[in-house]
């Protein structure tokens, strides 16, 4: 209590709110779009769900940070999947062993007027595609309501999106059903290394490469394509669950995140009008009360989030799913969920060596 009265009289330091300069507003990065159609040799791309280096961050913002990280990893798939460039776009607790390309994204500065990620990217072969801090400025004005339709940080997400488009775009046809093909084999390889690891081996510089593919009738191969579909409708399904908190956060992130440049700008102001004036403090009952309201909405949101970062962690809606005729309930957390998968998927290829043994 003592913490939110030393807040509500120092932003009541003068009788009228000090004025907060406003950012000169730049023109924001319009999303490169695919229009025309993929065809063979589209490429899946799958965003492992980020990670965290903030800088010492408190223990209240700890509280929020798994919330924060699942968001950002959504906010980008939002912009990748309306450029058109890629087949699915996916974000998976692990790096998903399905998927042509690869992003993981290390959360380096979240701040309301910033944000930092160091993103890296790769495809199956294991050559980078792309390894590069991205950084955005944002002006408190784009927490005013009319802005509210629009995420701050989406522009960051944008210029992401435009990024990889433009590698995307280097890769002809004959590279993308390489890449196609190799995740194909690299998957089966994750499930029975000792029938596909001689289909794979590595160049000079120690990427993956195909030594030659398998008959299309090769039962081993229509197994793994059958059970990989199903592994796709099951990071689908999981998707779901995490696209309901991602539109859930939308409100109370973007106000917690406007509350929070709004005191942040204050508290500086006011410290400079407070030197100018000899440390004289005036008291305005209008100003406190607006100032104790607004502290309000702010923990409200604040409390709105730690509460969807706890609900990560714990228990959330079973999934069924169906793999080689048997009905699969999978429960816990979502990482938990995704882990369980791959663990049934290895127990059913440790004890079945033969396509043909039921």
């Amino acid at each position: 209590m003592n913490r939110l009265w030393w807040l509500v009289l120092l932003v009541a330091c003068t009788a009228a709110p000090p004025e907060i300069p406003q950012d000169p507003v730049s023109q924001p990065p319009v999303l490169d779009r695919y229009e025309g159609s993929l065809g063979p040799g589209s490429l899946n791309l799958s965003i492992t769900l980020f990670q965290s280096d903030l800088p010492n961050p408190s223990v209240e913002r700890m509280k929020l940070v798994p919330a924060e990280l699942r968001y950002l990893s959504f906010l980008l798939r939002q912009q990748l999947s309306a450029s058109g460039y890629w087949g699915a776009v996916r974000v998976t607790p692990n790096d998903d062993v399905t998927a042509e390309v690869v992003c993981r994204g290390r959360l380096l500065d979240a701040v309301p007027e910033r944000l930092e990620i160091l993103m890296r990217c790769s495809d199956v072969s294991g050559r980078p595609w792309l390894e590069e801090i991205f950084q955005e400025t944002v002006p408190l004005s784009a927490y005013s309501v009319a802005a509210s339709v629009h995420d701050p940080y989406l522009d960051l997400m944008t210029r992401i999106a435009n990024r990889l488009a433009k590698l995307r775009l280097d890769l002809t046809l004959e590279d993308r059903q390489q890449l196609a093909e190799l995740a194909l084999l690299r998957y089966g390889e994750t499930l029975s290394p000792q029938h596909f690891s001689a289909y794979l081996g590595e160049n000079e510089e120690g990427f993956k490469v195909l030594r030659r593919l398998p008959a299309e009738e090769d039962p081993m191969l229509q197994r793994v394509l059958r059970i990989r579909a199903t592994e796709h409708q099951l990071i689908d399904a999981l998707d779901e669950q995490c696209e309901v908190i991602f539109e859930a956060m939308k409100a109370p992130y973007h106000w917690w995140r406007g509350y929070q440049f709004e005191f942040d700008q204050y508290n500086e102001s006011l410290g400079q009008k407070q030197d100018a004036t000899n440390g004289k403090i005036a008291t305005d009952y209008r100003t406190l009360l607006a100032t104790y309201r607004r502290y309000q909405d702010y923990r409200r949101n604040q409390d709105e989030l730690a509460e969807m970062s706890q609900s990560l962690a714990r228990e959330i809606t079973p999934t069924l799913t169906q793999v080689e005729g048997q009905v699969v309930e999978l429960t816990g957390s979502l990482t938990g969920q995704y882990e369980l998968w791959r663990s049934y998927l290895q127990q059913i290829y440790d004890a079945e060596r033969s396509p043909n043994q039921p």
